[in-house]
């Protein structure tokens, strides 16, 4: 009776274990060579040119993670508004998996092609493909721009750079190999993006404005697809060793919550409330050890609290509101 009691024991882990949810998230740490990303940060390319970026946005669509011996789990109805220059890392939050191990991750540069022709004014205000200022659009046949690459080039800078990339044809996907385990539920798929590549092999010494499916702005977004995305050479530089712990309570919850982190010595985080879909919330910065902060939210659903540092992800609580 033991054996049989041990044996079934022993299955039953392995079920929770190959059945693990664990919260996804990407990481893009925005970089100028191996600097964080800076706006009128002077850079050169390969060939020696020199420019400043003035402007970087782009769009992320088609989102698959490649986990647990080469499957592939789509991400569905996600697309992603890119910023390079607000933050040093562009964290998009891809959902709650049953997910152990991340082998790799596909995206695709710019809009799918049932998407990229709809209209902008069809989405609320604060969703991704929604008209954005500076716009992001070149109209319905044209579509989206992927990218757009701004800035002054020349020794002096004075020399003007755009490069609005777009077309169905110039929809590429980018492929990336790399590791990433669960930490206290929450997986961190940490990829660098160096956007000196951006302008590979692209005179910009007297500067360059295209806007459009050819020429310089195509091949902008096929140095995108092809230079500008690594695995991070950064994945273990932030320590959460001094963190006690993290709590949010009560849970589940009628709609008024809080939340505490205990940890050693004096550091700040941030914390984010985002719903299932990876949408944020509400947002608290320098959050410190012994705080006991309160939030509400008015509708039931299943919401992710997140614990930032460095901006990075140290913790994840699922929080149920009926």
């Amino acid at each position: 009776m033991k054996k049989f009691t041990l044996v079934f024991f022993t299955v039953f882990l392995s079920v929770i274990t190959l059945t693990a949810q664990n919260n996804v998230q990407l990481n893009i740490h925005n970089k100028l060579g191996p600097t964080s990303f800076e706006l009128y940060a002077p850079a050169a390319n390969n060939i020696n040119h020199d420019f400043e970026v003035h402007r970087m946005q782009y769009y992320i669509s088609e989102i698959s993670i490649v986990h647990d011996g080469g499957t592939e789990t789509a991400i569905e109805d996600l697309w992603v508004f890119a910023d390079a220059a607000p933050s040093e890392t562009t964290n998009v939050d891809l959902g709650t998996h049953d997910i152990n191990q991340v082998e790799g991750v596909i995206f695709h540069i710019g809009v799918d092609a049932d998407h990229n022709h709809l209209d902008p004014a069809s989405w609320p205000t604060s969703h991704p493909l929604a008209p954005k200022h500076p716009s992001m659009h070149w109209g319905w046949n044209s579509g989206y721009r992927f990218i757009c690459f701004e800035g002054m080039g020349g020794s002096s800078f004075n020399q003007g750079i755009e490069l609005h990339g777009l077309g169905d044809d110039n929809y590429f996907a980018i492929d990336l190999d790399l590791i990433a385990d669960p930490v206290d539920g929450q997986i961190n798929i940490n990829v660098d993006a160096d956007f000196t590549r951006v302008v590979e092999n692209i005179s910009v010494n007297s500067g360059v404005l295209v806007h459009g499916d050819y020429g310089a702005a195509k091949k902008a977004l096929e140095n995108v697809r092809d230079y500008v995305f690594s695995a991070s050479q950064t994945t273990s530089t932030v320590d959460f060793s001094e963190i006690n712990s993290f709590t949010v309570f009560p849970n589940p919850s009628s709609g008024r919550v809080s939340f505490e982190v205990s940890a050693d010595g004096d550091a700040s985080y941030q914390v984010v409330i985002a719903d299932i879909l990876g949408k944020k919330l509400q947002n608290f910065e320098n959050v410190t050890s012994g705080e006991v902060i309160e939030f509400n939210l008015p509708t039931a659903g299943i919401f992710n609290v997140q614990l930032y540092k460095n901006g990075q992800v140290a913790f994840t609580r699922k929080l149920i509101v009926k």
